[in-house]
């Protein structure tokens, strides 16, 4: 038979007071809903902004940081060396090349001299510039360079200096130049200009990049120089031909000063303005550390809102949707409510499906119905919260796994697989991580034929944390190890560079040495970390008198101290993490430094891999079946020195 509804029955009355209670919710969940929405996509199309703008201020970061560090270190070469003119424009030809090599994106250099600096010692200008076109390298000569802007700013700040990008007169493409200063010493052994040497960097890449760039929302990216030139934009008109007052049209001077406050100030952010073409935009800028310029991701507003509205609009279908059926159900359970057993056998059926969110009706009263459904509740929460804690539990196991993957995979298992070996020295490199993954690790490597690399290091933490700032501090170290040859300079360095992103406030302890081949001489330095164990080949151990400085990632701007230990043909210098001196055995003591010196004065003329091999042997047989919580590792270096010729 029909459903028969009565106005004035109370079944009725019922429903009509519990639509109304649920009226008001569903119109505050629906006004506070579609406001955190809209915030919620705004913040997502703005971190998608970010993310675009991260990666490829980072690429143009890297570029112009290596463009950089080739100036400077060729400029360098260049006041060293007392160079014909022959010989001077052989160097840069073969500069050029090798250079491209790896930064293809230099296409010429510069060297302009001083009266009386040149090659021929006239008083006249010299300037030879070596560019690549085609397949082949030339050099010219330049001239009439005394009183042009590069020349003279570089000259008078005496460092290096970014340029303002143009259109090359040799180079037909946009290009910008990194000048720096050169120096020669006088008769009185003091430090003179000489002149300027100009590093030229092709941009073009960035015109392509740019307008194949995937950006949401109709929106597209902009390249900024120092003085806000427009120098990539989708637009090729607009390049080396508008500035940012094209992206923020009518506005007044005001507006562009507060705008660049902004982007030395702040870094990143988001500044509202127009677009080239008078529409209203929003403009997500950062700031590029380094050389100066400016990322922009511009959206049209009208299109920066769109998908809000989309969304809010859908949103309110479903709550309306949601609504209409609410209304429905409460008449269906009031007229109902004889036939709670049914509902309630439902409601089991979708919980042993795996349906924790289903609907349990709750039955008033004290009979065994309402008992039942309560019970039926009290299931339900027990089920979502075992179900829970295993998952975490399943996800706290598979993060340990990963960060052990890292942490193995990462470092070289021998000399072979980094391919440094060679008749002059033996190394092996130990291993071993805890049970909660951590951040010890090694790490060997030539700087050149002659010099070999040595690391040890300890990152404070565990897991996947404590993984990551590992494998950052390893690459962080490996590159700064490639332009500098005093590894205080390259902790320096490395120091800055990972205290400024460090969020986690993981510091790292290591100890890193570069040993001459040829001599056996050894320059290092400690950040924090435990001193190495010299044997040498008559067999005394002794530490290596080391005095640590504090640890990486700790205090901006410190300079470590650069120190030195010289091997003999035959001596071993064995390194090591504090997971190596601090294991326990179950009386709870540590295995310490003394037991150390003895285990490595007893390996007798062993190689490095069973050195390390006989020390773990021997912190096995101290901590006996006590589980270790702290990585091992180890890495022990015979020197050997050069051959003797037969």
């Amino acid at each position: 038979m029909p459903m028969k509804i009565n106005v004035h029955g109370l079944a009725f009355k019922q429903s009509m007071a519990v639509l109304a209670g649920i009226s008001i919710v569903f119109a505050a969940l629906f006004l506070f809903s579609n406001s955190q929405i809209q915030g919620k996509l705004s913040q997502m199309l703005l971190d998608k902004g970010e993310e675009v703008s991260r990666a490829n201020v980072a690429l143009i970061n890297k570029l112009f940081t290596s463009g950089r560090s080739i100036g400077e270190e060729i400029s360098y070469k260049v006041g060293e060396q007392n160079l014909s003119g022959a010989e001077l424009d052989d160097f840069l030809l073969r500069t050029l090349s090798g250079v491209r090599a790896t930064v293809p994106q230099v296409v010429a250099m510069v060297v302009a001299f001083e009266p009386g600096m040149a090659p021929d010692g006239s008083n006249n200008e010299y300037m030879r510039l070596a560019y690549f076109s085609g397949d082949s390298s030339y050099v010219i000569n330049g001239g009439n360079y005394q009183e042009k802007p590069w020349y003279t700013s570089t000259k008078g700040a005496m460092k290096g200096l970014w340029q303002e990008p143009f259109i090359g007169d040799f180079i037909k493409e946009p290009i910008v130049i990194f000048t720096t200063p050169i120096f020669r010493n006088n008769a009185a052994g003091q430090k003179e200009f000489a002149g300027v040497l100009c590093v030229d960097i092709s941009i073009a890449f960035l015109k392509e990049a740019i307008a194949n760039m995937p950006v949401s929302n109709d929106g597209y990216a902009v390249v900024l120089s120092a003085n806000n030139t427009i120098i990539a934009h989708p637009k090729n008109e607009l390049t080396f031909k508008a500035n940012f007052a094209s992206l923020s049209r009518n506005s007044s001077h005001k507006r562009l000063v507060e705008f660049e406050n902004a982007v030395h100030s702040m870094k990143s952010g988001l500044f509202l303005g127009s677009s080239v073409d008078g529409e209203d935009a929003a403009i997500y800028f950062t700031a590029m550390d380094a050389i100066d310029w400016t990322f922009l991701i511009v959206w049209p507003a009208s299109r920066f809102m769109e998908e809000q509205r989309s969304v809010s609009h859908t949103f309110a279908g479903i709550c309306f949707g949601g609504y209409v059926v609410m209304f429905i159900l409460i008449l269906v359970i009031t007229f109902r409510v004889s036939r709670p057993l049914k509902t309630l056998s439902v409601a089991a059926g979708k919980l042993g499906k795996g349906d924790f969110d289903a609907e349990i009706p709750v039955v008033e009263g004290h009979d065994e119905i309402s008992q039942l459904a309560s019970a039926f509740t009290e299931m339900r929460t027990s089920l979502k919260s075992f179900i829970e804690t295993q998952k975490d539990m399943d996800r706290s196991k598979r993060d340990l796994e990963f960060s052990r993957s890292i942490q193995l995979g990462i470092l070289s298992k021998n000399e072979a697989e980094e391919g440094c070996g060679d008749n002059r020295h033996a190394l092996a490199p130990f291993l071993l991580p805890a049970l909660d993954a951590g951040g010890d690790y090694y790490d060997f490597f030539k700087l050149d034929d002659d010099h070999l690399a040595l690391l040890v290091a300890d990152v404070a933490g565990k897991g996947v944390p404590a993984t990551l700032v590992m494998m950052v501090s390893r690459i962080v170290i490996r590159t700064l190890a490639l332009h500098h040859t005093s590894v205080a300079e390259i902790f320096n360095e490395a120091n800055d560079g990972l205290l400024s992103h460090n969020r986690d406030h993981l510091f790292v302890t290591a100890w890193m040495g570069i040993l001459d081949l040829r001599t056996g001489h050894m320059e290092f330095a400690s950040a924090g970390h435990k001193a190495p164990v010299v044997r040498r080949k008559n067999g005394s151990v002794e530490f290596v008198n080391c005095v640590p400085d504090i640890a990486l990632v700790v205090k901006e701007d410190f300079s470590y101290n650069t120190q030195t230990l010289d091997l003999h043909p035959g001596d071993t210098l064995f390194m090591y993490t504090d997971g190596v001196t601090g294991a326990r055995n179950g009386e709870g003591k540590v295995f310490g430094k003394d037991s150390l010196l003895r285990a490595l004065a007893e390996c007798g003329d062993r190689a490095p891999a069973e050195i390390n091999n006989f020390v773990k042997e021997r912190l096995d047989r101290f901590t006996g079946d006590v589980q270790q919580l702290d990585d091992m590792a180890m890495l022990t270096v015979r020197y050997d020195g050069v051959p003797e010729k037969a």
